[in-house]
């Protein structure tokens, strides 16, 4: 059976129904035992310049028999350091491709090893949150360049191998690490060595760690499982709905250019066209039919169509609105599932999700206008040249358009095809740039009726014109580095409560649980949402400087 793509659409949308169905499940549920993590090494190798050429070689060398004499499966990473660090593989099982980066690094880092510091502690990070046992080792492998300051620590045993290349070396720091965690110092050629320790580790995982009785009391008991609460439930029936609607938009996302020409044509007038056949089920035709006619007599077609088209959305309305509900049930049964009541979920979700799409499309337009006034001088500089080879001003608009700089072209070709249908060119201009909201074509369009009016050259109107936008542009980006600091102040002051916020949700639910659960608690969350609502309008005043 040959699966379409909508048909893996809608897999896949059941597939996230059903995982996050079994995590709802599961929260009302008695959780199993979590088994034992296995031990786990960390390789931290040294990259900085001094040891290009034979000592990054033999480096790399001590790295590999390591992980050569690792046992199979043991989780392995590596992190390389220099004047800073960065985590070249994550912990993981694959020795393999340790091995191919460990074959891979080049002593291309920065003058000094006093990247070791961030190292370690991000090692000793990773493998806390492994949750790995006792045994797990690191291993430093290091010149200790221009090292100084204060003793190295780690919190795990750190084996270290060192090479001496010159004078500011400081071996004797990375030493003392070695004896301070309990780890081992030793020369390149026994690096294999270090890795003696973990095949016992590994057998001694297989050990039994308890009684057979107590292993039998830890056991959930079969048949005793727990009906998920009432959140989880509802959580179920809004995801649903979204997958309802996922399915149902499958086939009108589906993206047919037929049916995009045959729309395209009809925006210039009627004519005939031969039936499309549009492909989408019964479910769907009835939820895009019912939500057009709600659209239609809410009078809200005619803007929504004009922001998607502004934003370049080849979406219809009712597309449009059927994905925003898809959206805002999602966010309501996961905003259900983290706070465990549907009182707040439910609303703040649709609120959010309401939100969030019609900020999608504003931050579309606006990107799309912004491409549209920094590709404008160079539209016009080209115009300007094809009239100084004695194109007309048409003609110039049709060879700056087949240059396909989007969106600028796009905009341009469609005031060349209302002239072409009998709309002066300066008013299809004019209608370019309130779309656009682009004084500058405005004041372009303006030159141009001056220029017919009265004679001129309007290739070197154009050019004075280009250069006045592009030292306007200049200013523009002027201001935006001079008030940048503002900009920041404002994005921190607004992301700082809602991360404070999902914290403590995920932290210490039962501290922030009386904001939601009880009726003083939601009506002060919905006080506090509107001044920061507010709050948010104000700041984007201040910060907001027109050029």
């Amino acid at each position: 059976m040959t699966v379409t793509p909508n048909g893996w659409r809608w897999i896949a949308a059941a597939a996230l129904t059903g995982a996050v169905a079994t995590i709802a499940l599961a929260r009302g549920a008695t959780p199993a035992m979590a088994s034992q993590a296995p031990p786990a090494t960390v390789i931290l190798l040294d990259d900085n310049g001094s040891l290009a050429g034979a000592n990054m070689a033999a480096e790399r060398r001590a790295a590999l028999a390591y992980v050569k004499a690792l046992p199979a499966g043991l989780p392995a990473g590596l992190i390389v350091f220099a004047d800073g660090w960065r985590v070249a593989v994550p912990v993981t099982t694959d020795h393999a491709r340790l091995s191919a980066d460990i074959r891979a690094t080049r002593a291309v880092g920065g003058a000094t090893s006093r990247g070791i510091r961030g190292a370690l502690a991000e090692a000793a990070s990773s493998l806390a949150s492994l949750a790995a046992p006792a045994p797990s080792r690191l291993l430093v492998l290091t010149d200790a360049e221009v090292l100084t300051g204060a003793p190295l620590t780690s919190p795990v045993p750190a084996d270290v191998i060192t090479w001496y290349v010159e004078s500011d070396d400081n071996i004797s720091l990375v030493r003392h690490l070695a004896s301070a965690s309990a780890g081992r110092y030793v020369t390149p050629t026994r690096a294999a060595a270090l890795a003696s320790v973990f095949p016992q580790v590994v057998a001694s995982r297989q050990r039994p760690s308890a009684s057979p009785g107590t292993r039998a009391a830890a056991a959930p008991a079969r048949g005793s499982g727990s009906s998920p609460p009432l959140p989880a439930v509802l959580a179920l029936v809004f995801l649903a709905l979204l997958v309802v609607a996922l399915v149902a938009l499958g086939p009108a996302m589906s993206g047919d250019r037929r049916r995009h020409l045959v729309r395209q044509i009809e925006r210039y007038g009627p004519r005939y066209v031969p039936a499309v056949q549009s492909g989408q089920h019964g479910i769907t035709r009835s939820a895009m039919d019912l939500t057009s006619q709600l659209l239609v007599s809410s009078r809200a077609a005619p803007g929504l169509a004009q922001r998607l088209d502004l934003a370049g959305l080849a979406r219809k309305p009712a597309e449009w609105v059927l994905i925003g509900a898809g959206v805002c049930a999602g966010l309501a049964a996961v905003l259900t599932l983290l706070v465990g009541s549907a009182l707040v979920g439910v609303p703040v979700g649709a609120i959010a999700g309401w939100a969030g799409m019609r900020l999608f499309v504003s931050v579309r337009i606006s990107r799309r206008r912004a491409a549209f006034a920094g590709q404008l001088p160079d539209m016009l500089q080209f115009v300007a040249g094809a009239l100084r080879s004695g194109f007309s001003l048409g003609q110039a608009l049709d060879a700056a358009v087949r240059e396909d700089a989007q969106p600028a072209s796009g905009e341009f070709r469609r005031a060349l095809a209302e002239a072409r249908v009998g709309v002066d060119l300066d008013v299809a201009l004019d209608g370019v740039a309130d779309r656009m909201d682009s004084d500058d074509l405005r004041w372009t369009v303006m030159a141009i009726r001056i220029q017919r009016e009265v004679g001129g050259n309007l290739a070197e109107v154009l050019g004075n014109t280009i250069a006045t936008m592009r030292e306007r542009a200049y200013l523009h980006r002027h201001v935006r580095a001079l008030s940048a600091e503002g900009r920041l102040s404002a994005y921190v002051l607004i992301a700082l409560p809602l991360l404070m916020g999902g914290w403590l949700l995920l932290t210490d639910r039962a501290y922030l649980s009386p904001l939601y659960t009880t009726v003083i608690g939601v009506l002060m969350l919905f006080i506090a949402l509107a001044l920061f609502v507010v709050g948010v309008i104000w700041m984007r005043v201040v910060i907001k400087v027109e050029v």
